[in-house]
């Protein structure tokens, strides 16, 4: 097991709390160092703070230089951004936010340094001379939810924008995270390939807490899933939170007009939302005095959202 590390032996990021865990701990001696990281650690053991210890490297190692997050998914894209503005740390060196819901400033690209963007967009701006000093300004890039690569849809973009993004600017470092990458090696094989650099693959196992995994099996079929969500979700006690998970819309507003029908607080959040809409509903669920103790989404709460 690694020797935790303690916050205050990095210079360069003071992260909120006074020892890295053990599986941050092995990545720390690499964040200042010119190589690529593939990174495949378990959901909530940390792997945000470890982004912001490399961007924090770079944006003071060079007034010049800038920064990219990028992500799949709006909703994660949405909340990294609101989560950096108020960090002292890195908003002072200016955050752009850029997806499908908001379009940042022309004079942002050239002024802030730390770009938040969806996949989507990371590939449409490389694709795009307007960018391409911004591209070629890029120190550091961190691309989340990494497992998606080679898959169809997003992973299909990921996979072109690194490729193109790296054909133009060898010189930039690329972090990859994820918390279920099966074929670890191997992309780290292949990040390496991209720009030449050393690709540090590092993986751990270790949790935080530990996790009570149940089954509850219900006859296949539209009535007995919905019914089986709505007693789970209606047993939700005032100091508890239930999430339901569907796998499409007709799904989960049922679950959430029956929740509702026995007169308890619940909101559906799915990708038909404005951006403000889905935020509220995250702050609403994130509050404990809100009594929306009960919420059912699609995948848009599915990756990386803190709630």
């Amino acid at each position: 097991m690694n020797q935790q590390v303690y916050t205050t032996d990095y210079p360069y990021y003071q992260a909120p709390f006074l020892t890295y865990n053990v599986a941050q701990s092995a990545v720390i001696p690499f964040l200042d160092q010119d190589l690529n990281l593939v990174i495949s650690f378990r959901t909530a053991v940390g792997k945000t703070v470890l982004a912001e210890g490399a961007f924090a490297y770079h944006l003071a190692s060079s007034e010049s230089s800038k920064v990219a997050y990028v992500s799949p998914y709006r909703s994660l894209s949405g909340e990294k951004h609101q989560d950096w503005s108020s960090n002292l740390q890195l908003s002072n060196y200016g955050i752009l936010l850029s997806t499908g819901d908001h379009m940042a400033k022309p004079g942002d690209w050239a002024s802030k340094r730390l770009a938040v963007i969806t996949t989507e967009s990371f590939d449409s701006k490389t694709r795009n001379k307007r960018y391409e000093d911004w591209v070629n300004r890029i120190s550091c890039v961190v691309f989340d939810e990494a497992h998606l690569l080679g898959t169809s849809g997003r992973g299909a973009a990921m996979e072109a924008a690194m490729m193109r993004f790296s054909e133009m600017n060898p010189s930039a470092r690329l972090i990859l995270l994820s918390a279920t990458m099966s074929n670890g090696r191997e992309i780290a094989r292949w990040t390496k390939s991209l720009n030449g650099k050393k690709t540090k693959f590092i993986q751990s196992d270790w949790r935080p807490n530990n996790i009570d995994v149940s089954l509850h099996v219900v006859d296949d079929g539209f009535e007995s899933k919905v019914d089986k969500a709505v007693e789970i979700g209606t047993k939700a006690t005032f100091s508890e939170k239930v999430l339901i998970f569907v796998h499409s819309k007709t799904v989960g507003n049922e679950i959430k007009k029956r929740i509702k029908g026995n007169g308890m607080k619940c909101a559906f959040h799915n990708a038909s939302l404005s951006s403000a809409q889905r935020g509220k509903i995250e702050n609403m669920f994130g509050d404990i005095s809100s009594g929306l103790n009960v919420l059912v989404s699609t995948s848009t709460l599915g990756a990386g959202v803190n709630i």
